[in-house]
C-alpha cells in the first residue's frame, strides 16, 4: 500500500503513480467488488497486447460499449475519439505514463471522466474496451459490482452482494438507487439516455466543443450512410 497523504483525488493519483516503476497499472476502486474468479491469463494477454500494439487503455467492462472492432483481438473494440467517458474510471488497464499525463491536479474523478476524455483525443485510437457477449458486459473482462455506490446511492447489486457474501454493512447512511437510476446506466437504451445526457451537459458547459463533436459525428455518419 502506498501512503500519499491527504490531498485531492488527482494529486493522490499523481503521487502514487510517480512512485511506481511498472509500465502498466490496473485502476481499481474500493467499491468494485469482484463476483467471479479473475481470469489472470486473459488479463496478461491484454497487457501483452498493449505492449505490442502501443495501446494506452483497455476497459475491462463494456460500459459504455466500444464503437468499432479492433483488428488485433475480436474480444476488444476501439473507443471513438469523440465518445463520452472515453477515460471512464471503471476497472481498466492503463499505460501508467499516459494516465499521469491525462491527470490534472484538483480534478475529481467525475471531472476527470469528462475533461480527461477530451484530453485523450490527442492519443488517437489507442483506447479500447472489451465487447459485450450474449448480453454480458463483463464476459471478456472482469466480473464485479461496478460500482457499489453510484452518485451517492447504494447500488442494488451491492446489497445483493453483501447478502450473498454474509457481509455486515450499514446501508442506512446513504439512500438506495431507484430503478430509474439503475436503468440509466444499464443496457443499450440506458447507455443511449446517458450518452444524450452527457451531450446536453456538454452543450451547456462548452457549446463550441459540443458543436465540434456533433459535426464529427455527422461526418462519420454520412461516410457510413447512417444517422448520427
Amino acid at each position: 500500500m502506498l501512503k500519499v497523504g491527504d490531498m485531492d483525488w488527482s494529486r493522490r493519483m499523481l503521487a502514487a503513480l510517480g512512485r511506481l516503476a511498472e509500465p502498466y497499472v490496473m485502476y481499481f476502486q474500493e467499491d468494485y467488488w469482484l463476483t467471479q474468479t479473475v481470469d489472470t491469463t486473459r488479463v496478461e494477454e491484454y497487457v501483452a497486447l498493449m505492449d505490442t500494439r502501443d495501446l494506452n487503455y483497455i476497459r475491462l467492462v463494456a460500459l459504455p460499449h466500444p464503437d468499432r472492432d479492433f483488428p488485433g483481438d475480436t474480444r476488444l473494440g476501439v473507443i471513438a475519439a469523440d465518445a463520452p467517458y472515453r477515460t471512464s474510471l471503471q476497472l481498466s488497464i492503463w499505460r501508467r505514463e499516459v494516465l499521469r499525463e491525462l491527470l490534472v491536479p484538483g480534478e475529481t474523478p467525475w471531472e476527470f471522466e469528462l475533461e480527461g476524455t477530451r484530453r485523450s483525443r490527442d492519443y488517437g485510437p489507442t483506447f479500447l474496451s472489451v465487447k459485450r457477449f450474449n448480453g454480458n458486459d463483463h464476459f471478456w473482462g472482469m466480473h464485479y459490482v461496478c460500482t457499489a455506490v453510484n452518485a451517492g446511492r447504494w447500488a442494488r447489486a451491492a446489497k445483493e452482494y453483501a447478502r450473498d457474501e454474509g457481509l455486515a454493512i450499514d446501508f442506512g447512511h446513504l439512500p438506495a438507487e431507484t430503478l430509474w437510476h439503475e436503468f440509466k446506466r444499464s443496457g443499450r437504451t440506458g447507455a443511449f439516455v446517458g450518452r444524450w445526457a452527457h451531450r446536453l451537459r456538454m452543450l451547456v458547459v462548452d457549446p463550441m466543443d459540443f458543436a465540434r463533436q456533433a459535426y464529427a459525428r455527422a461526418c462519420r455518419a454520412r461516410s457510413k450512410g447512417t444517422a448520427p
